[in-house]
């Protein structure tokens, strides 16, 4: 499994085993059900493009503005996807369940039938200032990064757009510091930069955020092993 790849598998572990668990608590449909009632028509098969279900390089292109930007994506629908996956009453919960069961099917399934005693804490999402911050992860060519981080208001869930955001990628070698870009990828913003990241020490991302009108910057640090 390439390492960017494996990244990738460890963030969608950890949000599939707080999604069975939410799941639990609420009593909303899980993501096989989801998929096996509606999803699997285009994405068994890889109809119009969808990607199929248990294909996690094909998922993982999908992710690269993260897990949050492509849940945005299919509640908004996208290309032949009607919203929602063709199922208006899909909550948000319910519907980034199913994402994730179609990422990866057999954890989705170890996560239901393991007992957990406490929701994992999410080594992508920190919560600074009023702000929840998203860390995303995506392979973008040999050594090279893509670094994603989409901010919400953590009262009210709306996304932040008008930020300035600065990160600094570094291990014991060094590193680099660059402003990210805003951008909007199917109506979810992020910001955006590519960093390089070799070998295989792990790395701290620090995130420094400026929101408007605040008197200070922001920071949060996340760690990342390529």
């Amino acid at each position: 499994m390439a390492k960017g790849l494996l990244a990738v598998v460890i963030l969608v572990l950890g949000a599939l085993m707080t999604s069975e668990l939410v799941r639990a608590q609420s009593r909303e449909r899980g993501g096989e059900q989801i998929v096996k009632q509606q999803c699997i028509k285009c994405h068994g098969t890889g109809v119009n493009g969808a990607p199929k279900i248990d294909d996690r390089a094909a998922w993982s292109k999908r992710m690269g503005q993260g897990l949050q930007a492509t849940v945005a994506s299919a509640i908004k629908g996208h290309g032949k996807m009607p919203a929602r996956g063709g199922i208006a009453d899909l909550s948000d919960t319910e519907l980034r369940a199913a994402i994730l069961y179609m990422f990866y099917p057999g954890a989705a399934s170890a996560g239901s039938a393991a007992a957990a005693p406490a929701v994992p804490a999410d080594p992508h999402r920190k919560v600074v200032d009023g702000m929840e911050v998203f860390l995303g992860v995506a392979p973008a060519g040999k050594g090279s990064y893509h670094i994603s981080i989409s901010l919400r208001d953590a009262a009210s869930q709306a996304q932040i757009k008008d930020a300035v955001v600065e990160a600094r990628v570094a291990n014991a070698l060094g590193g680099s510091t660059k402003k990210l870009e805003a951008k909007t990828f199917d109506g979810a913003a992020g910001y955006v930069n590519d960093f390089r990241m070799e070998g295989r020490d792990a790395y701290t991302i620090t995130a420094q955020i400026r929101r408007k009108g605040a008197a200070r910057p922001s920071e949060v640090k996340f760690e990342f092993k390529p």
